[in-house]
């Protein structure tokens, strides 16, 4: 009786730990694609800059760009230990989709 009544509380212990999991990893994608969309906007601006010759304006963007890239790379190695598969591309995936759907709408 001991040890199914042990067992029964380490398999809930367990469950209740995974479930925590769960919610964790979802939050930390959103967070991550939340990055990647930042990270483009703000290379957008950079190239832009650079084109209108605002060199010293792109290069304080660039440095900001550089942080997001080390940002997104941390965020997506949390991930990958978390046991998602490719979290940096899937995520990249789904700006791009967002992107072209609301583009469609248009």
């Amino acid at each position: 009786m001991k040890k199914i009544v042990s067992l029964l509380i380490t398999g809930l212990v367990l469950c209740a730990g995974a479930m925590a999991q769960s919610k964790d990893v979802k939050q930390d994608k959103k967070e991550l694609k939340n990055s990647v969309k930042d990270k483009k906007e703000d290379k957008k601006e950079t190239r832009k800059d650079l084109g209108h010759l605002r060199i010293k304006s792109a290069m304080q963007k660039n440095r900001e760009v550089g942080r997001h890239r080390r940002s997104i790379h941390k965020q997506g190695e949390h991930l990958e230990n978390h046991g998602v598969k490719h979290p940096v591309a899937s995520a990249k995936h789904q700006v791009h989709e967002e992107k072209e759907a609301k583009k469609d709408k248009d």
